[in-house]
């Protein structure tokens, strides 16, 4: 068996992050990062930007090549782990073989959640058929993108069906009217980005979608699905129309899933649970990104936040502890953003908080539909807690960093919808923070 000081078992931003934090800590000791996937490393937010055609595969890497020779770090590829046995600190891999380890960090995020589906012939959707079938995907890694990529070049695809009108939907939308294709998009809520939009929000990407000559089924999701041999051909949704399909996109969302340690080894919810050290319930065993439940700031509870930046923060204070400081992770809060051919979106936060005099929660805004502009801004007890933008994104740092800092917003209040908004206006207090302490990008 291979022996290790640290084991990292997922090689995104949470993995790579603590790999480095790692390494500014403890320069000697053995660093090991398996991954299941053939890349070095890729930003995800960048795989419908690959899939759109606007850069190639090669700029999706966020890491330079010599990132793991130069921090002496020992990347294993196509390494899947099947099993992690908690208590006597060692990993098997798919192919049998054995790591021992002194600490280890599950960074291994989510997987696609695939609804069940009725087929056809009886059979349900699920992982293995979507594995077979030439024309349904997921879209959560960059082999998502290359072989649907690869598919509707080879294949001509005019038109693409997608299933969810969440964030991973709305990205894959993006990359497809990107491409000139029209879509066709089913949502069961009453309308797209439902989690952190509002109506109006909602409506001002729905409208740029549809002037392409695509189409929206709101409150609607696929009842069954027609094959023709491994190829989607039809699907039939719950008010009883059917649609053709070249294509189908799965994006219902992505669930925290460690199928390779044993149930009750670790403590879960929605999530592992870890401490703010990013500890779990097993000594020596951390845990950090789309895996985790972790603090919530502006919920005041444990939540899965699956985003990039809260990932990044999480792997590097996974890294810190694991290699000896003692370093707290001080939460997180949602943040989403999308941009629908010219429409950049941003939400935030808590947004759909409805104005409550005895919560003391106020909801500011401006709708101008026919410039495609929206702000939002939610506040409660004079601190901002949520946000959305749209069409004008420029000031969100600003806003990010009043929530993130809990700054009293009651002196400027008047102003702070305005769309002139911006630093001259914070409070001097705050304002003085930024120069001398934490800066944001405004």
């Amino acid at each position: 068996m291979e022996k290790t000081d640290y084991l990292i078992i997922g090689n995104s931003a949470a993995g790579i992050n603590a790999a480095e934090a790692i390494r500014e800590q403890d320069g000697r000791g053995k660093v090991i990062i398996l991954t299941e996937e053939s890349y070095l490393n890729y930003s995800k937010p960048l795989i419908t930007y690959y899939l759109a055609g606007k850069i190639p595969i090669e700029q999706t890497g966020w890491q330079q090549g010599d990132f793991y020779s130069r921090l002496d770090i020992d990347i294993r590829l196509n390494t899947k782990i099947v099993h992690l046995d908690v208590e006597q600190k060692k990993a098997i891999s798919a192919s049998g073989d054995k790591f021992g380890f002194q600490k280890a960090l599950i960074a291994t995020g989510g997987s696609p959640i695939i609804p069940a589906i009725e087929v056809d012939g009886g059979k349900k959707l699920d992982k293995k058929l979507i594995n077979r079938a030439e024309n349904i995907f997921t879209l959560t890694t960059l082999e998502d993108a290359r072989k649907l990529k690869a598919y509707i070049e080879k294949n001509g695809v005019e038109k693409a069906t997608i299933l969810g009108g969440g964030l991973i939907g709305l990205k894959a939308a993006e990359a497809f009217l990107e491409l000139g294709l029209r879509i066709e998009l089913i949502e069961l809520s009453d309308r797209i980005l439902s989690a952190t939009f509002d109506k109006q929000a909602s409506s001002i990407v729905e409208e740029r979608i549809r002037d392409l000559n695509s189409n929206i089924f709101t409150q609607n999701t696929i009842e069954k699905i027609y094959m023709e041999g491994n190829r989607i051909t039809k699907a039939q949704l719950t008010d009883g129309s059917n649609i053709d399909c070249q294509v189908l996109v799965v994006a219902v969302g992505v669930a925290p899933e460690v199928p390779f340690v044993d149930s009750g080894a670790l403590d879960t919810d929605r999530g592992i649970k870890v401490n703010q050290f990013m500890e779990t319930s097993a000594p020596e065993i951390f845990a950090a990104g789309d895996v985790v439940q972790a603090r919530d700031i502006l919920a005041g509870e444990d939540r899965n936040i699956a985003i990039w930046p809260l990932a990044v923060m999480q792997g590097k204070t996974a890294g810190l502890n694991m290699a000896g400081s003692h370093y707290a992770y001080g939460g997180g809060f949602f943040m989403n953003s999308v941009e629908i051919l010219g429409v950049s979106s941003i939400s935030m936060g808590l947004t759909s908080l409805e104005p409550d005099d005895s919560r003391k929660v106020e909801v500011l805004s401006q709708f101008k539909p026919e410039s495609n502009y929206y702000k939002k801004i939610i506040i409660r007890e004079n601190k901002v807690v949520g946000a959305i933008l749209v069409g004008a994104i420029e000031r969100a740092g600003i806003y990010a960093g009043l929530i993130k800092n809990g700054i009293d917003v009651s002196n400027i209040r008047d102003n702070i919808i305005s769309e002139n908004f911006g630093l001259i206006q914070l409070p001097a207090d705050y304002q003085k923070h930024l120069v001398v302490g934490e800066g944001i990008e405004v």
